[in-house]
């Protein structure tokens, strides 16, 4: 393969926003609050590291599973067996992964918290598991992709903010760390929607591999109401979230009400509309180019 293909199949979109996100938590939102902080920066970058590595494995051991399912819903995607063997793919899984939990235990161990090792190697066993089953199971592939996004995010804070948090800091540092847990939440209930909305794209092929996702069991047009539902609920949190926000910092609620809750109403409009894959990747695309606006209100937080 060539480097570009190494990137394609990396997935360096879904890398590049996840890296972003970690940034501006670390050197805007914390660096705005009066915190006492664990990780220096090159351990900070040691944890973006690990789990880079850890979520390029979780993409890989799902291609090496999901080829049948590729080869049906994005032909000119399949990597795994046309632009690289079976063996290397599982030797750059076993790479990625096993340096990523490396590192995890490394940092674990700095911070004096081992336990927190745990979170590294259950987020390894259940990309493992997501991509050779969980993925097919009615709403539990959805749910895990959701909730490892979700604490992507909410790592930064358990490795910079928990350790360092005592008896004289705990009222403030508590307080950002509610921030984090809240752009988590919103990340994870934008996933979830974008996950259902792949669904939809993707049936053709899930209905080849037996998949028991939401549109195979109860169909397209219920699944279309779920997703409608949802996005207006995100919405109407969102322009809340901005309504709080207005005495306060009237720039972030702008830009979360009119970069975030209007696209996702303009989404909800569309979704109603939509039948075919190409129009369910358009939303699916929509949704991410929202969920890095989303990540962007931190600036003026």
């Amino acid at each position: 393969m060539q480097i570009k293909d190494y990137f394609l199949f990396f997935r360096w979109k879904n890398l590049l926003m996840l890296i972003l996100t970690q940034l501006l938590l670390k050197f805007v939102l914390f660096q705005n609050f009066d915190l006492n902080l664990t990780l220096h920066i090159a351990h900070f970058f040691l944890l973006t590291t690990a789990t880079i590595f850890i979520s390029i494995a979780g993409y890989i051991i799902n291609d090496i599973h999901d080829v049948e399912t590729d080869l049906i819903n994005k032909p000119n995607k399949v990597y795994v067996g046309e632009k690289i063997s079976l063996k290397k793919a599982n030797n750059l899984f076993i790479f990625f992964n096993s340096v990523g939990l490396i590192i995890g235990f490394y940092l674990s161990i700095h911070i004096n918290k081992p336990s927190f090792f745990t979170i590294f190697i259950l987020t390894s066993l259940l990309l493992y598991r997501y991509a050779i089953a969980l993925k097919k199971k009615l709403l539990v592939g959805n749910f895990i992709i959701s909730i490892l996004v979700f604490f992507s995010i909410l790592l930064v804070a358990i490795f910079d903010i928990v350790p360092a948090t005592n008896s004289y800091n705990i009222a403030q540092q508590k307080q950002v760390f509610n921030l984090v847990f809240i752009i988590g939440c919103f990340s994870f209930f934008l996933t979830f929607l974008r996950e259902i909305v792949k669904d939809l794209e993707d049936i053709k092929g899930d209905l080849k591999i037996n998949a028991n996702t939401i549109p195979i069991a109860i169909g397209i047009k219920k699944t279309k109401n779920i997703v409608l539902t949802l996005s207006l609920l995100i919405s109407f949190a969102c322009c809340y979230f901005a309504f709080l926000l207005y005495e306060t910092n009237s720039i972030a609620s702008y830009f979360l009400f009119f970069t975030v809750a209007t696209p996702l109403l303009y989404f909800t409009y569309k979704i109603r509309l939509s039948n075919t894959a190409t129009e369910f990747h358009f939303l699916s695309s929509v949704l991410k180019v929202n969920m890095l606006a989303g990540i962007l209100t931190i600036l003026f937080l």
